[in-house]
Parts: structure tokens; sequence; C-alpha cells
């Protein structure tokens, strides 16, 4: 039987993968290594194919959300060390020990179990301790920190191999914030010094904080959407190559006269004889409902606007009077060589941030690699 494919799909560039590794990687220097973010499937990108492009380019580590994220690289044929960012479940631990994970630790509890299922499969967990100097998410505060390093140092089966800070406002011009909690973790880490610990990796930077506050580099940067060539806000301090293409086929086109309405809802009326577009993608496959009457499209080299409430499996295009055929090539993130449409202007129109766009692309959508 013949592979059904659906005329949506998901262009995923992997030279530029691996011009964005490159450049991240010249940017921080030889003495600091490059941990490529690679949860929620690579941002949307594909986190396995994605992955290989980016170890081969001078990635070191790979982060992930989660153990069942990290396993599937296993499954994959990923080698490189990975980093499991999120908290990990009391019943998660021995996946996460036979599958050579890094664990982020910072609470007790976990820590022990963890150190039972490395002693009981006898092998040696390495761990990432994480401290919470403002961000409020998952992390012990600074006054607890030192305690559980002691902790963690004596359990068997366990190597502290690194100890980390998440920053909430890297991506503000004004970096008051970020600055405050780089002292408060620069505190932690003397705590350390006095008791003659040391710990081989220390990091603090995501994407924002690697490209616009240098300091925090440290002995690893962890670089996210940056790689998929995204920036955190408007300035652009390194030149990065967006990685993926968004694109569907015409799937009809009529022509209606002047008062004719369109979609559920009728929030849009046609104001003089037109051609609509029915383009076969809606918001099952990510394309935001909030795009509605706000949103474009590129067909056949012309800008045209999406009209009439999204729909789950559809969108409408106003042609005006422009050619078109079913089967047509549209671009809804991309470019044509002459006009863009990326991630941060949907952003924009929706209030949100650009990498929420691609990481909310559904599995209905094909990655096609190249």
């Amino acid at each position: 039987m013949s592979k059904l494919t659906r005329s949506v799909w998901a262009e995923v560039t992997l030279d530029a993968i691996a011009y964005n590794v490159r450049q991240f990687r010249a940017f921080v220097g030889p003495h600091c290594e490059l941990m490529a973010v690679v949860k929620a499937n690579g941002y949307g990108h594909g986190a396995l194919e994605t992955a290989y492009t980016m170890i081969a380019n001078g990635t070191n580590w790979l982060a992930v959300a989660l153990p069942e994220e990290a396993v599937r690289l296993r499954r994959g044929g990923i080698t490189a060390p990975i980093l499991v960012l999120g908290a990990v479940g009391a019943d998660e631990l021995d996946v996460c020990v036979a599958a050579d994970l890094v664990v982020t630790v910072f609470e007790p509890h976990i820590a022990k179990l963890l150190s039972q299922a490395a002693v009981a499969q006898q092998k040696l967990a390495k761990v990432h301790i994480k401290v919470d100097t403002g961000m409020g998410r998952l992390g012990l505060l600074p006054k607890d920190f030192t305690n559980l390093v002691e902790l963690v140092r004596e359990l068997p089966g366990l190597e502290i191999q690194g100890v980390f800070t998440h920053f909430a406002q890297a991506d503000q011009e004004d970096l008051a914030y970020t600055r405050w909690q780089w002292a408060r973790f620069q505190s932690v880490l003397e705590n350390l010094r006095i008791r003659g610990i040391s710990i081989p990796y220390v990091h603090a930077a995501n994407t924002a904080a690697t490209l616009f506050f240098p300091a925090s580099h440290l002995d690893l940067v962890r670089v996210g959407l940056g790689i998929y060539g995204m920036y955190p806000d408007a300035r652009r301090p390194l030149h990065l190559k967006p990685a993926l293409n968004l694109k569907t086929k015409v799937a009809f086109v009529k022509r209606v006269p002047a008062g004719s309405a369109v979609s559920y809802d009728s929030t849009y009326v046609t104001e003089k004889e037109t051609s609509l577009a029915v383009l076969p993608i809606g918001y099952a496959d990510g394309l935001s409902r909030g795009l509605s009457n706000r949103g474009q499209v590129l067909i056949n080299g012309t800008l045209c606007p999406m009209v009439g409430n999204i729909t789950m499996d559809h969108t409408l295009v106003d042609l005006g009077d422009l050619p078109a055929s079913i089967g047509d090539e549209v671009i809804l993130l991309g470019t044509d060589g002459i006009h863009e449409i990326h991630a941060h202007d949907w952003a924009k129109l929706l209030g949100t941030i650009n990498y929420e766009i691609t990481c909310t692309l559904s599995s209905r959508i094909e990655r096609v690699y190249r």
C-alpha cells in the first residue's frame, strides 16, 4: 500500500541548524561547552533528526525536559550526554539510570531513590543540582543548596557532575534582575568553594543570557531557541538562520460575490467580489485560532490575508483577484525570496513568544528534512 502524504508539511533545513550551532560555538569560544536543548520535539523541529546535526557541528550536550524524550533519543542512536532538565518522578529513575541520563536533582528524597536505583543496577548516575536564584520554579533556594550537595556527595552510586541555575529575565534589555540572580548564584558557588567542594560543570546561561550576558557563559551554555534560528527579542548580536518553513497547498478556490460571510460566526464579510482559497490546515495542526482575520500567507509571490475564523482543519484566505489554483504551494512560515513570514511575526500578533509558535505545531504536520 502506498504511503499517504498530507499536503501540509514543515520543511526543516538541517544546514541552518548546523550553521546556527557553529555560530554559537564560535561565539562562546573554545573553553565553554555547548548544550543544545531539544525538548518538545526540538521546539517542533524534530528532536532526533536535529540532534544528529547539532552533534556533528559542535554540540557537546543535549538537554530535554522529560526522561521519555531522552529515551527516544537513545533509541534513535544518540550517545551524547543528555541532561533531563525537568522534575523526574520516582517511577522514572530506573529508566534514567539504565539509559545513562544525567538527572536534575533538587530534592533529597529523589536523590536517595536515584542512589538506590544506581546501586541496584551497579552503575554510577551523574546528577546536576539546581538552585533557584529567582526563577521561582524548580530548584532549591540558596540557603538549602549546600546541604543538599553535601547529602548527595555521601550517597552511593551518585556523582555530582554539575550545578546550575536558570535566569528569569535574561531576554530583557534591563539586566538588573539577571545580575541579582547572578550574584546569588555566585554566593552559592562561593559557599561550595569554602567547603572545598569542586564541581566539574557550572552553568546558568540560556539562549538570552548566552547572547546578552556573556559573563554567565561559565563551563557550558544551554541554547534552545537560538539553535533553531529564533531570537529572544529584537536584538541580533549573532546572525542566525530560521530552520523551519511551514507549507501547505491550496485545496479549493471559489469566486464569491460581495457580502459573502466567511467561516464560523461570520467574522469576515467580503467587501467586493473576490476569490477565496481554502487551505487544509487549522488549529488542530497548531495554527492558532488567534490568527483569524490577522495572519497572512504567501501564495504565488503575494501576501494574502487569512480571513474568517480558523477552524480545526481549514483556513480561508482572501485572494482578491490573484490567480490561484488547487495544488498551488502556500507558505505560512518562511520566505519566497522576496517576502518573509517568521514565527516572531505570528508571536507579535498573538502576544506570545516565537518558540511557542513552533512548539505547538502538531504531529499531524509531517516534518521533511533537507
